[in-house]
């Protein structure tokens, strides 16, 4: 399918009942009301500190939160890096319940976010992961005293991250260079062996290909694995099989970043067209949103 085609594929306009929960942005006047397969998309929840300036990339969820990992650009719009927050948000009300900070130095994008379990929080950064203690960082608001990290290099970037349930995995994006594409599957024991050191590709379970431009990463309660894919003027979402092998391909909100599956199995995305660093993108979608699979087209 041409790229316009598929661009317009699914395409629909919100309707005026369909609320949209969190804070909405002093700056937004009119956040786009047309995007690919809005009809499958529901549950809108603005993307937290916008007014701030926040650009969100991580997204996970656990026990009806939502937890979105965010990058400040310093010292201006134009960076691509700054300071990382991680955000706490009731999935039901699109409510603030808390966060906490990275300490300054250790973290520059936030890429990726996922929650492995026993009240775990994994972040990937660009050349670093960490495992994060959510309590003892909330309460404190910040991950300092509440982590481990492990520096990575070689072909390991954390451009994203998911966890299949017994394993934590990350990704790169990467534009044009189809061989360098993959997920890596890391060695469960990672913290316990490697905490402070840096690691490569060699320390990796297994890896899989992954579409080109990927975000963000997600299985499914069936095993299905969900790739997000995007730049400023496009998004896509995938499915593939566990080997890597595209079986579905939909339009999305340019910007897409990363997606989760909640504990009832439902699929969740984010996009970060409409912050402020992204103001001069056509589309300014700047939501957490619910996706429904059976509706997309």
């Amino acid at each position: 399918m041409p790229l316009a085609a598929l661009a317009l594929a699914g395409c629909a306009s919100v309707g005026s009942g369909d609320a949209v929960m969190g804070t909405k942005p002093t700056y937004l006047e009119s956040p786009s009301v047309t995007v690919p397969n809005l009809a499958a998309l529901s549950h809108r929840i603005y993307t937290p500190a916008l007014d701030e300036g926040y650009v969100p990339q991580g997204l996970t969820a656990s026990g009806g939160y939502l937890y979105v990992s965010s990058y400040k650009p310093t010292p201006d719009l134009k960076a691509n890096t700054g300071p990382c927050r991680v955000f706490r948000i009731e999935a039901a009300t699109g409510k603030s319940a808390g966060g906490f900070d990275i300490p300054p130095g250790t973290c520059t994008h936030s890429g990726g976010l996922a929650h492995v379990g026993n009240g775990k929080l994994f972040l990937a950064d660009t050349r670093q992961v960490f495992l994060i203690d959510v309590d003892k960082a909330l309460a404190s608001g910040t991950s300092a005293g509440a982590s481990k990290a492990v520096k990575i290099t070689g072909d390991l970037r954390g451009s994203y991250a998911t966890f299949d349930g017994t394993h934590a995995w990350i990704g790169t994006w990467t534009k044009d260079d189809a061989a360098k594409a993959r997920m890596y599957r890391l060695d469960p024991a990672l913290f316990d062996t490697a905490d402070g050191q840096t690691v490569k590709e060699d320390r990796a379970v297994e890896s899989i290909p992954v579409p080109l431009e990927a975000q963000g990463a997600a299985f499914d309660k069936t095993g299905n694995l969900w790739i997000s894919a995007s730049n400023s003027h496009w998004g896509k979402l995938y499915r593939l099989n566990r080997q890597g092998q595209v079986q579905a391909e939909y339009a999305m909100t340019a910007g897409l970043e990363d997606l989760a599956v909640d504990e009832s199995g439902q699929l969740w995305g984010l996009s970060e067209s409409g912050t402020r660093k992204y103001m001069a993108w056509e589309t300014k979608f700047p939501y957490i949103f619910r996706i429904d699979p059976s509706k997309l087209r």
